[in-house]
């Protein structure tokens, strides 16, 4: 009896799951039609808040550079097509919603809420899948090396080709490419990387610019980034021990360490290979063969002669246009083209300022050509001197000159920030009949564009910041450093030893503007006798600025120590009376209370600074249109009715 009873029971608990409670969910869906539309209405609102959440560090990272890792593009695929089918079906079931209440559609009530519950299941699912270990990574850079404007001689295919044969050859570890400034050698050594890669010769290429004052830090980061290997903060040495380490795993691998002027004790930089890394190679550009020769160890060096005739006159003619070809102008343009020696940077320069000039004004210039006086540029011949000035000299804008030799007196291969150019030239007063500071940053940009387009700026800039940047030519900016002297009184020093020799012996009593860098921390200086001084830029410097440095520099305008060894600001800033900017960025400021007696004050720039309050006496500046006070992390407070007080202040951030 006891084993029929318990096989009757069975059997009424199949008949249960198969006909009672399959019944029990669907009249369900119509009991819990409004509980199931408002759970998914309210899973809805979740999963928007947290794509919302998402979307801004995706969009944080990209501003840095950074790629989404591809389960996070995949779930943000998927959460917006749920969002968008969750947001239709709700929109359609609002509208159609009074029609249930009055009509009592049992089958259209069914329908939805069976629907509503299930995409409700399906966010649930989702949103399960949302747990990230990172949302981005830093990509390796692309071994691919950006050679833009790259013209391709007859003269130069050999070299090409003798430089390919010493990378294909085992025996042959450091190739040099050395030449005049100007002369193509960059240019050059990018086209072979770029050849070394695509014939598979090279797994990773990596390329620097060591320059005149090398900065090993920022060769060893350059180098990494390319390898996809992040360095520390730790020490040169730490930093170059680890970079040795991970080139030793390279097989095949080109590092071009781009304008090397001076020996660079390279084991100490990080930068060696074991004898039996025989596929990886080193290659140098620079303007002196001993500094290969007898510095670097190079195997095998080779010239980088100017170009023939014929090809600098091809260059002229593709630069100038159909001009160069009429009869009354093409004996000119053969005059001009010889007078560049050649050299493909002279050639550019001069063919960018007569391009769409009339013949009066090619007859002047091959004059000028012609009579140019040698300049005192290190590695610069006559020619390529008078060439460079006479671009210079075609600027019809004053503003852009200006701009030009005030990049000028920035550091070798430096990127310059259009915003800074802007600062400075407001401060300057660079700029004329401009009321706002949005009118002064068109102005710079348009300037910039304009001095791009005659070659005498390269563009600098990083694709995810938000102002632009510009660089110069090494040359450009040597011949600009010798205008800005001699017609500007406009000097840069690299030591504070020369400035100081310079102010006590008053060679500096009619200087406008002074570029300082100079990072050796036990320098000092005396006071600045330079009553007529304008500008003052000392970025990076570590040297002590003693209180008595301002007291002779009363008609200052411009003033920047960024990022230098600034803990106070000096008693000498009293007399500051007529400085409209000031840039103290990443200084380890204190008291800035000095600040507010600047009453001329237009642009203040703490960024990045430990300064722990912005005291009420900031609320002096009354002509103060711009604070910078981004990443001050050490603020803690403002002083009430500071920010209320500058009522001229269109920019604070």
């Amino acid at each position: 009896m006891e084993c029929l009873i318990a096989i009757g029971n069975s059997i009424l608990r199949k008949i249960t799951e198969y006909t009672v409670e399959p019944v029990g969910r669907q009249l369900g869906y119509l009991f819990y039609y409004r509980s199931n539309i408002d759970n998914l209405r309210n899973k809805f609102r979740e999963l928007d808040n947290r794509t919302t959440n998402l979307m801004h560090q995706v969009e944080a990272a990209q501003r840095n550079g950074e790629e989404i890792e591809a389960d996070v593009e995949d779930w943000l695929c998927k959460s917006k097509n749920q969002s968008d089918e969750a947001s239709s079906f709700l929109a359609n079931e609002g509208q159609i919603g009074m029609q249930h209440c009055l009509s009592s559609s049992m089958v259209s009530r069914y329908k939805s809420s069976k629907k509503a519950k299930k995409m409700k299941d399906f966010v649930n699912e989702i949103q399960d899948g949302d747990k990230f270990s990172k949302v981005s990574y830093r990509p390796i850079l692309q071994n691919s090396v950006e050679n833009k404007g790259y013209e391709s001689f007859e003269t130069r295919k050999s070299i090409e080709n003798e430089i390919m044969e010493a990378l294909r050859d085992s025996s042959v570890s450091a190739i040099g490419v050395y030449g005049m400034p100007g002369a193509g050698k960059t240019m050059l050594a990018k086209e072979v990387a770029n050849k070394t890669k695509d014939e598979g010769l090279f797994l990773q290429v990596a390329m620097v610019v060591v320059s005149q004052t090398p900065d090993v830090r920022k060769i060893q980061q350059e180098i990494t980034e390319h390898l996809g290997l992040g360095l520390g903060e730790e020490s040169l040495l730490i930093r170059a021990v680890q970079l040795r380490q991970r080139l030793s795993k390279e097989h095949k691998i080109l590092i071009v360490l781009d304008d090397i002027w001076d020996k660079l004790d390279l084991w100490d930089a990080g930068i060696h290979f074991e004898d039996d890394q025989k596929g990886c190679k080193l290659l140098f550009t620079s303007r002196s063969l001993d500094v290969l020769r007898n510095h670097m160890g190079v195997d095998k060096n080779f010239p980088i002669e100017p170009l023939s005739s014929s090809e600098a006159m091809n260059l002229f003619k593709k630069m100038v246009g159909v001009r160069a070809e009429r009869a009354d102008f093409n004996p000119w343009a053969i005059d001009v083209v010889e007078e560049c020696g050649g050299l493909p940077i002279a050639i550019v320069t001069v063919a960018n300022a007569l391009k769409n000039q009339g013949l009066s004004v090619w007859k002047d210039a091959l004059r000028q050509l012609r009579n140019s006086s040698p300049k005192n540029i290190e590695g610069m011949s006559e020619k390529v001197y008078s060439s460079i000035k006479l671009s210079y000299d075609f600027l019809r804008s004053e503003e852009a000159k200006s701009l030009l030799l005030l990049c000028s007196l920035h550091e070798e291969d430096a990127r310059i920030r259009s915003e800074n150019l802007m600062r400075y030239g407001v401060g300057w007063g660079l700029f004329q009949d401009l009321d706002t500071l949005d009118e002064a940053r068109d102005r710079v940009n348009s300037l910039l564009d304009n001095l791009k387009a005659r070659c005498l700026l390269l563009d600098g800039s990083y694709a995810f910041e938000e102002f632009s940047r510009v660089m110069m030519h090494d040359v450009i900016r040597d011949v600009g450093i010798s205008i800005a002297s001699n017609e500007r009184r406009m000097v840069t020093f690299k030591t504070t030893f020369k400035l100081e020799e310079c102010s006590s012996k008053r060679k500096l009593t009619d200087s406008t503007a002074i570029f300082l860098r100079d990072r050796d921390v036990d320098n000092h200086i005396g006071k600045l006798e330079c009553p007529e001084l304008e500008l003052f830029l000392s970025l990076q410097s570590t040297f002590l600025v003693p209180d008595h440095f301002f007291e002779e520099t009363k008609k200052l305008r411009a003033l920047d120590l960024s990022r230098g060894n600034l803990k106070s600001l000096p008693s000498s800033f009293f007399v500051l009376q007529n400085l409209v900017t000031l840039c103290l960025s990443r200084c380890k400021l204190g008291d800035v209370t000095f600040i507010g007696e600047l009453k001329n004050l237009e642009i203040l720039d703490l960024s990045w600074s430990k300064v722990a309050k912005l005291p009420r006496q900031i609320g002096k500046l009354t002509r103060l249109r711009l604070l910078d006070l981004r990443r001050c992390r050490d603020l803690k407070v403002i002083e009430a009715g500071v920010i209320s007080k500058l009522e001229r202040l269109k920019s604070c951030t």
